[in-house]
């Protein structure tokens, strides 16, 4: 035998191995080298071991990944309906490595009917799709609202798009209140095109926002502190501040403001 045909043999042998119901097993491997291969194995060997498809569910990452680990499982348990007893009894043995008994090769051409009659079919899911469900089964358990739906990116999008465009009309219909004022401080650093992409990035520092819409001339200690670690001089503004804490973004700068603006901190000392 070939080094090639030995290692094959390995990996096929290993592969067996994972996909024993009663083995426990962690696998990590390359893209491509036969992961979904052994999570189809292991579903169709626990159910030739008569394990209720009801009982079990296989968690994926994707919807494609999910949809393709249920079509193997289903396109291997339609074939072994109709497959001549030497075909099933290879393929069997080929699944288990061990000749299958006549009691199992029964079973193995029962299987699909048993499968697609399942309420609720055999759960191949992602663990998006199975956490919703989970939830939706036990929302006051959990603290969520019940009958709730999933926001999905696309409507989220759209939401977002009308709740900026409220506020934008707000501030440009109260130019002389806070929000007007922070509008012209926003336009004021945007050049060009780059008022929408600067919108969308202070939308994504919820905290830095958070931080800086709490800072306030009477916040004594809060402007000096800001100050320095802006590298401000003392008789710099409030819009000396906040323009350059909207140049720096700086995330970490947020996270401090609203531990000094809350009342002082610990957090305080290390500055």
């Amino acid at each position: 035998m070939t080094a090639a045909g030995t290692a094959s043999e390995r990996a096929r042998r290993a592969q067996r191995e994972a996909a024993d119901p009663v083995v426990s097993a962690w696998v990590a491997a390359n893209a491509g080298t036969g992961k979904t291969q052994v999570l189809t194995d292991r579903i169709l060997r626990l159910l030739l071991a008569k394990t209720p498809p009801e009982r079990i569910l296989a968690l994926t990452y994707t919807k494609a990944a999910a949809a393709e680990m249920s079509k193997r499982v289903f396109d291997r348990l339609s074939a072994w309906v109709t497959m001549a007893d030497k075909d099933l009894d290879a393929a069997l043995r080929d699944l288990t490595d061990r000749a299958p008994t006549t009691e199992e090769k029964i079973l193995a051409r029962r299987l699909f009917a048993a499968a697609i009659e399942t309420p609720g079919g055999l759960k191949v899911q992602t663990i998006h799709s199975f956490s919703e469900r989970l939830l939706q089964r036990f929302p006051l358990e959990a603290g969520v609202p019940p009958g709730f739906s999933i926001l999905d990116d696309r409507t989220g999008a759209e939401l977002l798009t009308a709740a900026t465009d409220k506020v934008l009309g707000q501030a440009a219909n109260e130019p002389e209140s806070p929000l007007g004022c922070a509008l012209l401080t926003v336009v004021a650093f945007a050049v060009d095109d780059a008022f929408d992409s600067l919108i969308r990035d202070a939308l994504s520092r919820r905290d830095w926002l958070e931080g800086l819409s709490r800072l306030d001339a009477e916040h004594d200690g809060a402007a000096a502190h800001y100050r320095r670690l802006l590298g401000l001089p003392e008789q710099a503004t409030r819009d000396d501040l906040l323009g350059a804490a909207i140049d720096s973004f700086d995330a970490s700068l947020a996270l401090y403001a609203r531990d000094v603006l809350a009342g002082g901190s610990s957090t305080e000392d290390k500055y």
